[in-house]
């Protein structure tokens, strides 16, 4: 086999192996955790964080949990946690940061939430099915985890509007959209973030590629000339001195 059609053999296996990690990379991405920004699934709450990224909103996300050593700065969206749901050990550190000066969104299905048992003695002001309550220098907003799903926000963007108001009303330095309680417990790059099938088929490729370089080289470095020694005749020297009489007329016997 020559080395052109290597070359489109292997080419060709990069190009399948670069479609595979499209492809598995979008599947993935539908599977991500519901809530969370990465998730563009139906309960994921990636057009919320998409949208406030366009209203050139500064938001973020957050990869530790919520306490004290936290800016006050800031405000922080904790949607439908997971991983770990919020225990009331979590409820204390969280709802001691907002009296510091914190500004929390709180959103979570399950009904009353552990943030609505803690405060349930605090007044309140309603906003649809939104309330808010005022802590301390800071402010809480609770509500269902639902409101905001992309499914939800792409028929009703009523209460995405009303979350952006009151955004817009505390003006925060940061508005993080704490992952954290999605399972991203530290903050990672994009390679690590991946799923391991993509990461597998990126090394795939690379060694590949490693293969192939190899392949065609052959060899490293400056290259060193072969040179291969010519056998001479017995009789050349002989055959060579007769032609030469004989070009001459001057044949000896």
């Amino acid at each position: 086999m020559n080395k052109t059609a290597i070359i489109i053999i292997v080419l060709a296996l990069a190009a399948l192996l670069i479609g595979s990690t499209v492809v598995l990379n979008r599947f993935v991405a539908e599977s991500h955790p519901d809530y969370s920004t990465v998730s563009v699934a139906e309960y994921g709450a990636s057009l919320l964080y998409d949208t406030l990224h366009h209203m050139q909103y500064p938001v973020d996300t957050l990869f530790l949990p919520v306490n004290d050593s936290l800016s006050l700065n800031v405000a922080v969206l904790i949607i439908q946690p997971s991983r770990p749901r919020v225990c009331n050990c979590m409820t204390d550190d969280i709802l001691d940061w907002v009296r510091g000066g914190g500004r929390l969104i709180f959103l979570d299905d399950r009904h009353p939430n552990v943030i609505d048992r803690a405060l349930e003695y605090e007044i309140y002001s309603s906003f649809g099915s939104l309330r808010l309550y005022h802590l301390g220098k800071g402010e809480v907003i609770t509500g269902r985890a639902s409101i905001v799903a992309n499914i939800n926000l792409m028929n009703n963007s009523s209460y995405g509007e009303i979350i952006s108001a009151l955004l817009s009303v505390w003006d925060p330095d940061r508005i993080y959209f704490a992952d954290y309680y999605h399972g991203f417990h530290i903050q990672e790059g994009f390679f690590q973030r991946m799923p391991v099938t993509v990461r597998m088929l990126a090394f795939q490729v690379i060694i590949l590629s490693i293969i192939l370089f190899w392949y065609l080289s052959k060899r490293f470095g400056t290259p060193i000339p072969y040179y291969e020694e010519v056998e001479r005749d017995e009789n050349e020297q002989v055959i060579v001195l007769a032609r030469l009489y004989k070009k001459a007329d001057r044949r000896k016997f």
